[in-house]
């Protein structure tokens, strides 16, 4: 049975509103990046990586409460990218990051 990889981008444009003059190139720009991602993953690791765009405080969900937490005390800033729930990365989308990560995963034999 194959395990699915899931990645997720958590953003928080309205943090990009307090904090930047281009807000609206911002956030377009991280879902951008988000779009990128996905079609890189699915390209390199068909079937098995799964990519999705989450703005925090616009999803109405408890789920990430914990790091919309972190987000306010200052300790992470977005985006933020979670590998099957694990915060892996912050304040950027650096898909080779990303890719080296997925590849630990596979190698360790996480993926069935």
């Amino acid at each position: 049975m194959l395990q699915r990889i899931h990645i997720q981008v958590l953003d928080n444009p309205i943090e990009e509103i307090y904090n930047n003059d281009y807000t609206s190139e911002v956030v377009e720009t991280n879902k951008m990046l988000t779009d990128e991602l996905s079609k890189e993953m699915s390209y390199f690791y068909p079937s098995i990586v799964y990519v999705e765009y989450i703005d925090l405080f616009m999803d109405g969900d408890e789920e990430f409460e914990d790091i919309k937490e972190l987000l306010r005390i200052g300790a992470v800033h977005t985006p933020i990218v979670l590998i099957n729930g694990e915060i892996k990365i912050y304040g950027g989308i650096p898909t080779t990051l990303i890719k080296k990560e997925i590849e630990d995963i596979i190698s360790k034999g996480l993926v069935h």
